[in-house]
């Protein structure tokens, strides 16, 4: 079985790929944590266990409303959409670790007057790297490219706004 970047975001073959599956949910869950943990170096209110649960659980509702909703949508069967989703997701979650590397070095200098917006941009650049990687791979299905985004939008990141607004207390803990 041949372990190209072009093999990962395609088609998978029997068996499934189980160890795969777990280890991008590791990374998935381990970014997110990651990430949200960090924000409390540059945002005191905020501490570091809450952060990791606000942004892991809230992200991770997120995708177990968007998945099942992207198939159903596109009529696509849920194990595809899972992949994509996965493969996607770990995407966004390189992009968020080297936005915890940032909120580090700005912990470390002492300087915290960007973060607001260094991490705004941080989750903006995650979220169009996921949806970039989650569309090319719909594309190999001949999937519009507007459909998958336009479900993105609305789906995605409208019931992760809803969850990362029900959870916020979490980061107050």
């Amino acid at each position: 079985m041949p372990q190209t970047l072009r093999h990962l975001v395609g088609e998978f073959v029997a068996p499934l790929p189980l160890g795969f599956w777990s280890l991008l949910i590791t990374v998935a869950v381990a970014g997110s944590c990651l990430f949200g943990a960090s924000l409390s170096l540059v945002i005191p209110a905020w501490s570091s266990a809450g952060g990791a649960a606000w942004l892991a659980l809230s992200a991770g509702l997120a995708w177990c409303v968007f998945i099942p909703s992207l198939s159903a949508l596109l009529r696509i069967p849920f194990i595809v959409c899972w992949h994509a989703c996965l493969v996607s997701m770990v995407g966004g979650e390189v992009v968020l670790a080297s936005g915890a590397l940032a909120n580090a070095v700005l912990w470390l200098r002492n300087t915290t007057e960007f973060a607001v917006a260094i991490n705004a941009g941080t989750v903006l650049m995650s979220n169009i790297a996921m949806a970039a990687l989650l569309a090319m791979q719909f594309q190999r299905r001949s999937v519009p490219t507007r459909r998958v985004l336009a479900a993105w939008m609305f789906i995605l990141n409208g019931s992760g706004a809803l969850f990362f607004a029900g959870l916020y207390p979490l980061l107050h803990r």
